[in-house]
C-alpha cells in the first residue's frame, strides 16, 4: 500500500501543477540513489536534532548490501543512540526462487538450491518481506536506483 501511496501522491501533484522531480515520493531524508551519502549520516539525519520539529514520526530504512557482523550491528546500535535516533531498519535485498520458493538473504543471481534463474529480489516493507516485482511500475524503478551501502566486514 505505502508504495503505491508515494505514486499516487506523485502523480496528484503533478497534476495539480505542483513542481515534481521524481515519479514516486518515498520517506527517506536523503537522496536513495546517492551513494556519498553514508550511513553515519543517515542516523545523523534521523536523529532527535532533526526529527524532533515532526509530529508524524519518522523511521530511518538504512539500506545495507550485505548483512553485517555482530560486532558491525552493536556499533550501529551504539550510532542509534548517541544519535537519539529511535526508529530505524535495516534493509539488505534478499533473493527468492519463483520455481522452488527458496529465499536467500543474499542478492543472488539464481537459485542456490534449484539452480533456476527464475527469481525475485524482496525487500522489507513496514516490517515484512515484499516482492520488488509486486511494486507499483514507479516504485519498482525507483527502488533500482536505489543505493545500498557497501560493507567492509
Amino acid at each position: 500500500m505505502a508504495e503505491n501511496l508515494g505514486v499516487k501522491n506523485a502523480k496528484w501533484d503533478k497534476r495539480d501543477g505542483y513542481k515534481v522531480s521524481r515519479d514516486c515520493y518515498n520517506s527517506y531524508f536523503y537522496i536513495v540513489e546517492d551513494s556519498d551519502t553514508q550511513p553515519i549520516d543517515k542516523f545523523i539525519l534521523h536523529g532527535t536534532k532533526f526529527t524532533k520539529y515532526l509530529d508524524g514520526g519518522s523511521a530511518l530504512h538504512l539500506n545495507l548490501s550485505e548483512h553485517l557482523s555482530k560486532k558491525q550491528y552493536r556499533n550501529l546500535l551504539d550510532v542509534a543512540m548517541i544519535n537519539k535516533c529511535p526508529y530505524w531498519t535495516i534493509n539488505v535485498p534478499s533473493t527468492v526462487c519463483n520455481d522452488c520458493g527458496y529465499i536467500s538473504k543474499n542478492y543472488l543471481d539464481h537459485c542456490p538450491k534449484c539452480g533456476s534463474k527464475n527469481i525475485d529480489f524482496v525487500t522489507r516493507v513496514i516490517g515484512y518481506l515484499k516482492r520488488v516485482s509486486k511494486f507499483a511500475t514507479e516504485r519498482i524503478k525507483e527502488a533500482k536506483k536505489r543505493c545500498f551501502a557497501k560493507c567492509n566486514k
